[in-house]
């Protein structure tokens, strides 16, 4: 049910976040895209793509929506819809089931830096298998 609310709150036009930030804050609020070398070929799409959605809740935090896609021939996904602590400049998930999966969001002023640490390579951080989530949106 929260993630539910969360994905409402994320899609709504309508948010009141903060309008006086401080100075050096940058503000995160936007949509990022992925799209890592992929090919078209017989209306499938080979390579990593995806999307990130942030909307600035307060100085501190920020409510995220996560996808990112491997492709063709699987279409192996991940994602996920939180609000995250959001402390110079960066932000870190570590999804509940899987405290050895930790995805870092480094903000810039021209796009988001995705780096992930987990044990499993294979299906780590609830994502499906063989699905990573580094990469520059």
């Amino acid at each position: 049910m929260n993630s539910i609310l969360l994905l409402i709150f994320l899609l709504s036009g309508d948010v009141n976040y903060p309008k006086h930030l401080p100075k050096k804050l940058l503000d995160p609020t936007g949509t990022y895209k992925f799209n890592e070398r992929t090919v078209k070929r017989d209306g499938d799409v080979y390579g990593y793509y995806g999307a990130i959605r942030v909307k600035l809740v307060d100085t501190a935090k920020i409510a995220m929506s996560f996808y990112v896609c491997k492709g063709a021939p699987g279409y192996n996904s991940g994602s996920f819809v939180d609000t995250l602590e959001y402390l110079n400049e960066r932000a870190v998930y570590i999804p509940d089931d899987d405290s050895t999966c930790r995805i870092t969001f480094v903000f810039k002023k021209s796009g988001i830096e995705v780096t992930r640490i987990q044990a499993n390579l294979n299906l780590g951080c609830g994502f499906g298998n063989g699905v990573f989530a580094d990469g520059y949106f």
